[in-house]
């Protein structure tokens, strides 16, 4: 019985030693084939690369695409998502350019329409957040009568909002002159400029909802759906010439997103969790936005909001002067999503057939125009 206990601890080692070879082999044939900003999931070869859909990933996530992936949702479209890390949204637009990154679906819809504008062919073909937790705020005691006061005051966040600054026009103010614009390194700055007294109002993205909301110096004002309902928060935009060369594809990732919809309907709790174990973030920090009101995904185009939001921002004097010479619609396909739409309400509308005439109802009231 000895012989063979010592046997099987040199067999047991030996298998060890084995492991710690091929490990430290993959690690280094990872390292020599991966990029340099760490996009490439370990253990992807070289194929499956190349047919992946590159995202360009947030530290927020994308729960839409988290749900697609647990429930093998990617996995039924003969699909695969590879996340791309990105730090800014400049960052994102100028790899979608030079085609190291696919799709954005966490960039806004001014940051694209800024480059529409300026010349870069991009298409819009789906959304993510329709109204993220995007608060305004300001010191605890400070005074809030609506948007309104902001005008003559000094405030923390980009004239091309037009969430806010839109309404403002609309309510017969010049924002872009009767605000005193202050620029912030980043949007934690902005929080910083706020206590420090440097600003009266600042406003921040989704991502920072629970940086505001947890700290005793600050009170949310109002948030931007507030101001402007269904404003467009995060459209889905990719270049025109990866939209037209690879509309299956387009259309199987927004058939897999709109079915993690329908599951993130019923199963809200158990996304909370998906998100958290994929981001690394607290359950707190992902619960301040998913569980907000405010916070609204949907993966519908919404051509009208995008519509709107051009508008604005020409109005605004925010778009390039070859703006004018461009029709916003050629940039917006909404077909893709129409039919990704209607096959999965044919194939899986009987799992939550509220929720796809929700979807149906949506898409025709704001892409019929």
């Amino acid at each position: 019985m000895k012989y063979h206990s010592e046997n099987e601890k040199r067999k047991k080692s030996l298998i060890r030693s084995l492991a710690l070879v091929m490990t430290f082999a993959l690690v280094m044939l990872t390292s020599a084939c991966g990029s340099s900003s760490g996009d490439v999931p370990a253990g992807t070869d070289d194929q499956e690369q190349a047919s992946a859909v590159k995202l360009a990933f947030y530290p927020q996530g994308h729960v839409l695409n988290v749900i697609a992936e647990d429930q093998g949702y990617l996995e039924d479209e003969g699909i695969k998502v590879q996340y791309v890390k990105v730090d800014t949204d400049a960052e994102v637009f100028d790899s979608i350019e030079k085609g190291t990154i696919d799709i954005a679906s966490n960039s806004g819809t001014n940051l694209p329409l800024e480059r529409i504008a300026s010349g870069q062919k991009l298409t819009i073909f789906g959304g993510y957040l329709l109204t993220g937790c995007m608060p305004i705020f300001a010191k605890e005691d400070t005074e809030w009568k609506g948007i309104q006061s902001l005008i003559g005051k000094k405030v923390a966040f980009e004239p091309n909002l037009y969430c806010i600054t839109g309404p403002l026009l609309d309510e017969g103010f010049d924002p872009i002159t009767q605000i005193d614009w202050y620029e912030a390194a980043s949007q934690e700055e902005r929080i910083k400029a706020v206590k420090e007294g440097k600003v009266d109002y600042a406003l921040v993205g989704t991502n920072l909802n629970y940086a505001v909301n947890t700290d005793p110096e600050l009170k949310v004002c109002t948030y931007a759906s507030d101001v402007l309902p269904e404003y467009s928060c995060c459209r889905v935009v990719a270049s025109t010439e990866w939209v037209e060369q690879n509309p299956d594809t387009a259309k199987a990732l927004l058939r897999a997103w709109i079915r993690a919809l329908s599951y993130y309907d019923s199963h809200h709790d158990e996304a909370v969790e998906l998100l958290v174990r994929e981001t690394g973030q607290t359950e707190e920090y992902i619960r301040a936005y998913l569980d907000n009101p405010h916070c609204n995904i949907n993966v519908d185009p919404m051509k009208s909001a995008v519509d709107r939001a051009w508008n604005y921002m020409d109005r605004l004097g925010l778009l390039s002067a070859s703006a004018s010479k461009i029709d916003i619609d050629e940039h917006i396909n909404t077909t893709l999503y129409k039919e990704a739409l209607d096959e999965c309400q044919e194939k899986y509308g009987s799992e939550n057939s509220k929720f796809y005439e929700r979807m149906q109802g949506q898409y025709a009231r704001n892409n019929m125009n």
